[in-house]
C-alpha cells in the first residue's frame, strides 16, 4: 500500500491473543500493540489530532514552534509531526527519558531542552511544566499542546482507537490500560462503554504515583503516571484500580519476551500484569490489555541486567518463568481497588485493601 507521508500510517495497530501465559486454559487475553504506530507509542494518536486540532483553530500557524513536556513517548510523536508538517519541535525532558528516545528525536530535527532540578517530590514532571511555560514566553509565536489537560488528547481515542477495538471484538469484558496523562484511558472507556455497555475498565498506575490521590514516591516505570491528577484523567469512567510496582512492570516484560515472543515497553508490561489479575478472579473473561510502546525503547534500560543493578533491581530478584509469573498475578502486591476515585485512593494508601471487581 502506497501512503502520502509517514503520518497516513498512523492506527490499525495489531491485536495478539495470549497463548502460553494464561491463567486458566478458557481465558482469552488480548494485547493491542501501540508500538506499532509510526513513532513506536500510542502517543502518535493523541499528538496528531491535538496537532490537526491546532491547527483548525489557528492558534498553530505554519513554522510555528511546538513546546511540550514529556517523558519520552510523545516527544516522538510530536518530532515525527515536527519534520512531517514542518514545525520546530522543542521538548522538555529529564535524567529519566531513555536515551533511544532523545536520539529518535534529535534525529528529527526536535531540539532538547534537559530539566535537572526534582521538583519538591523528587520527580521531574512539575520542573518540566515550569519550564514549558518559561520557553513559551520566550519564543515568539510558540504554543504548547498541553497534553496532560488538552480534551483533543483523549478525543483521539474516543473517535479513532476505540471503534478500532470494536470492530475487532464481538463482546469485550475488560480493558485494561494504564494512565499517564489520562488520555487513552479515558478517551477508549468513553468510547468502548457505548458498544460494550457492561464492559469493566481497569486503570493501571504505578505503586509511587500520585494520579489517583496517592502520595508520590518516586518509581522507575517510564509511561505512567503523574505527580499530580490530569485533567483528562475521567475517573467516573473508571470502574477500579491495580497500582503495580517496578519489579512487576519488568518482571513481566521480561517474562513476555521470552514466553510470547512480545517485546513491550514498561507500561505495556503493567498493565498486561493487571490484565492477567484480572483474569485470575475473572476467568474466561475476553480481556484487552493496551501496551503504550515498545520495548525497543529500554533495551539498554530495564530489560539491561547491569542497568537494572544500578537503579537498585538486581534482575536475580525479577521473575523469570511463566508459572511464576502467574503465581504474583493471582496475588498482587497491590490487589485492585474497586473504587478507584481519589478520596478512595487516599484513604487506603497506608495499607493495600483487598477489593477486587
Amino acid at each position: 500500500m502506497i501512503y502520502n507521508d509517514i503520518l497516513e500510517t498512523l492506527g490499525d495497530t495489531p491485536v495478539i491473543q495470549l497463548r502460553k501465559v494464561l491463567p486458566t486454559p478458557q481465558d482469552r487475553i488480548f494485547v493491542k500493540l501501540e508500538g506499532a504506530n509510526p513513532s513506536g507509542s500510542i502517543k502518535d494518536r493523541a499528538a496528531l489530532n491535538m496537532v490537526i486540532e491546532a491547527e483548525r483553530s489557528g492558534r498553530l500557524t505554519p513554522g510555528a514552534t511546538i513546546v511540550e513536556s514529556t517523558s519520552g513517548n510523545l516527544g516522538k510523536a510530536l518530532a515525527l509531526i515536527g519534520a512531517v508538517k514542518g514545525y520546530h519541535v522543542v521538548l522538555v525532558v529529564d535524567p529519566k527519558t531513555p536515551q533511544s528516545v532523545l536520539s529518535y528525536a534529535t534525529s528529527l530535527g526536535a531540539e532538547l531542552d534537559m530539566v535537572t532540578e526534582p521538583d519538591a517530590n523528587g520527580g521531574y514532571q512539575a520542573t518540566r511544566i515550569r519550564r514549558v511555560q518559561e520557553l513559551v514566553a520566550q519564543l515568539p509565536g510558540a504554543i504548547t499542546l498541553d497534553q496532560y489537560n488538552n480534551p483533543d488528547n483523549p478525543r483521539a481515542h474516543t473517535r479513532y482507537t476505540a471503534p478500532e477495538i470494536a470492530k475487532d471484538f464481538e463482546q469485550l469484558d475488560a480493558l485494561v490500560a494504564a494512565v499517564s496523562t489520562g488520555g487513552h484511558l479515558s478517551g477508549l472507556s468513553a468510547g468502548l462503554k457505548e458498544t460494550f455497555p457492561s464492559l469493566h475498565v481497569r486503570a493501571i498506575d504505578a505503586v509511587g504515583s500520585a494520579a489517583f490521590g496517592h502520595p508520590f514516591a518516586p518509581y522507575k516505570i517510564r509511561g505512567i503516571g503523574l505527580g499530580w491528577t490530569p485533567g483528562n484523567l475521567r475517573t467516573d469512567l473508571v470502574d477500579s484500580l491495580h497500582r503495580v510496582s517496578d519489579s512487576e512492570a519488568f518482571s513481566t516484560c521480561r517474562v513476555l519476551a521470552a514466553e510470547e515472543g512480545l517485546l513491550l515497553g514498561e507500561s505495556g508490561g503493567a498493565a498486561v500484569f493487571a490484565a492477567l489479575a484480572y483474569a485470575a478472579r475473572n476467568p474466561g473473561s475476553t480481556v484487552l490489555a493496551m501496551a503504550p510502546d515498545t520495548g525497543a525503547n529500554y533495551l539498554y534500560e530495564s530489560y539491561d541486567d547491569t542497568w537494572l543493578r544500578e537503579h537498585g533491581t538486581p534482575p536475580e530478584t525479577l521473575w523469570h518463568g511463566r508459572d511464576e509469573l502467574l503465581r504474583h498475578a493471582r496475588s498482587p502486591l497491590y490487589p485492585a481497588l474497586a473504587d478507584a476515585s481519589a478520596d478512595s485512593a487516599v484513604s487506603s494508601s497506608a495499607t493495600p485493601t483487598e477489593v477486587y471487581a
